[in-house]
């Protein structure tokens, strides 16, 4: 029996991935170098770190500090949120209907406490959540499991009585990993192997009702 949904937050609860790449874009035209829109396919559901080695030579990095950029974005996403990001449509219908079925929720997510507190206070849903953690929680990042088997904990459950709700490659690996039931929210700007792990794939937050109310069993 399902007692919990575990949610990831980038891609699931609001959407960064686009403005990311696009202030990526506005920092490589101020440093002289050029980021195509094809190359949104190397940021897609994917790292940082992943995305400027797919896109800088080693040359470039002369012209741009990776890890520079990385920390300015993570600041600016986290003070002006609301320029930055936009909200998935359904969270709050999502999450009134899951506190209705007496589920607990988690929010498991790789990114700093200061930016899901920024999130979650401009969504205005933290009082959702039973369990918070960031990746000031961690030490191993998806796809290890510890996230999602330190989640499990805090709730008090067993992984057979969680779901989570991922859009990463990493993130179901992660899910499955811990030998949850994984959903795999789908965006259109994904390469369509990027959910192939997860359990049942759906395109909006309206298909995770579903899923619950059919209570897809556990496998043991």
């Amino acid at each position: 029996m399902i007692k919990a949904i575990l949610f990831d937050l980038d891609g699931v609860l609001i959407e960064t991935e686009l403005e990311t790449f696009k202030f990526y874009q506005k920092k490589f035209k101020e440093a002289g170098l050029e980021l195509k829109d094809e190359d949104f396919k190397y940021k897609a559901g994917r790292k940082s770190h992943d995305f400027f080695n797919n896109v800088l030579k080693s040359d470039d990095q002369k012209k741009i500090d990776p890890e520079k950029l990385l920390l300015e974005k993570r600041r600016l996403f986290s003070s002006q949120i609301d320029k930055y990001a936009k909200k998935m449509p359904g969270v709050r219908s999502l999450l009134n209907f899951i506190k209705s079925k007496e589920l607990l929720i988690a929010l498991a997510s790789q990114n700093e406490s200061r930016m899901i507190n920024s999130a979650l206070d401009w969504l205005d849903i933290k009082k959702y959540f039973d369990v918070l953690l960031s990746l000031d929680d961690i030490r191993s990042k998806k796809p290890n499991p510890e996230i999602y088997q330190l989640a499990c904990k805090k709730l008090g459950l067993k992984p057979k009585e969680c779901m989570v709700v991922e859009d990463s490659k990493d993130g179901v690996a992660a899910a499955k990993n811990a030998k949850m039931f994984c959903i795999g929210l789908f965006h259109d700007y994904m390469p369509k192997d990027t959910l192939d792990e997860a359990d049942i794939i759906i395109k909006s937050l309206d298909g995770i009702k579903k899923v619950i109310k059919k209570r897809i069993p556990m496998n043991p």
